[in-house]
């Protein structure tokens, strides 16, 4: 309570030298803001300062990719326009450049952080990405055409316990979705993976894990492509601690086939919340995978139904 006390009280006493003047992102939709010197970078959707709308986040899964990157000539936009294109002009929507990454970053295999920026190694860990999200969002919902009185967070892969924590974090979270993010500790997640691949967890994941412990706050040093700092940070908590601490409403989302984060870990966030009596709406989707889609569906459709779901659920009419 006392670091989000602090946080808060931080947060307010920076806005006053906060630079918000928005620049388009050519032909998106969305404008791009910076603040802190550039230290955080965040994007809006067309605002209309007479008719205020809510603010709803979309936070981003695993990698430093930028949420926009260059095809050819033209600038093209990541899931954060999926959901513009389901919100309208219902809702702000908002993005966020994760610490260490920049304006359209798109490395080739953006999974792993040894292709990354160093700064991205350096800064990036659970914490420091929930501080820069919750600055981004205490000044955007501060401007003109928005309305503080309700905020959705959207948090899809590694996006959705960062969504979940930051509800934890900034105390004007009304509403949380958290899709394909499993449920127990991210070592659970891991060892199901592993095994589906044939491979055996005590000897992929259980020993480079033992040296994260060692060193967990190495940036230099790394695991399944991501440094040790990173998964330290992701593996002091999991989505049951966070779901369980929040005070926000809730709703999860994930597909039965997923073949990135298990769908027994969905079954064990059920379970442990309805044991603590913990209401939510548990969204299972039947034959979908990571990103929602169904057999034979061409992406992003899968996307674009649970977001339309997400958005009715919030009020979104």
């Amino acid at each position: 309570m006392a670091f989000v006390l602090l946080l808060s009280l931080c947060l307010t006493a920076a806005l006053a030298g906060a630079e918000v003047i928005g620049h388009p992102v050519e032909g998106t939709g969305f404008q791009r803001h910076s603040v802190d010197g550039g230290n955080v970078t965040f994007y809006l959707s067309t605002r209309v300062a007479s008719r205020p709308r809510p603010i709803i986040l979309v936070v981003q899964g695993t990698g430093c990719a930028s949420p926009f990157a260059r095809e050819g000539d033209r600038i093209v936009s990541g899931l954060q326009s999926l959901v513009h294109e389901a919100a309208g002009e219902r809702a702000v929507v908002m993005a966020v450049e994760k610490p260490g990454v920049a304006f359209l970053d798109n490395p080739e295999r953006p999974g792993d952080a040894k292709g990354c920026r160093p700064e991205f190694a350096r800064r990036y860990s659970l914490d420091e990405w929930c501080r820069t999200l919750a600055r981004a969002l205490t000044v955007a919902r501060r401007l003109p055409g928005v309305d503080p009185s309700r905020t959705l967070l959207i948090g899809h892969s590694e996006g959705a316990i960062v969504a979940v924590r930051l509800s934890n974090i900034v105390p004007f979270a009304t509403h949380v979705a958290a899709l394909s993010g499993g449920g127990p500790v991210y070592l659970f997640h891991m060892a199901e993976f592993f095994r589906k691949k044939g491979l055996d967890p005590e000897k992929e994941l259980y020993p480079c894990w033992s040296e994260v412990l060692k060193d967990p706050e190495s940036t230099s040093r790394f695991c399944w492509g991501q440094s040790f700092r990173q998964w330290s940070s992701f593996m002091r908590t999991s989505m049951v601690r966070e779901a369980l601490a929040s005070k926000s409403a809730l709703y999860f989302g994930h597909g039965t086939d997923d073949e990135q984060n298990p769908f027994s870990a969905f079954d064990v966030l059920r379970a442990e919340l309805a044991a603590k009596g913990r209401k939510a709406v548990f969204d299972r989707v039947s034959g979908a995978d990571h990103g929602f889609d169904l057999a034979g569906q061409r992406a992003p459709a899968g996307f674009a139904a649970i977001f339309r779901r997400v958005l009715e659920w919030f009020g979104l009419t």
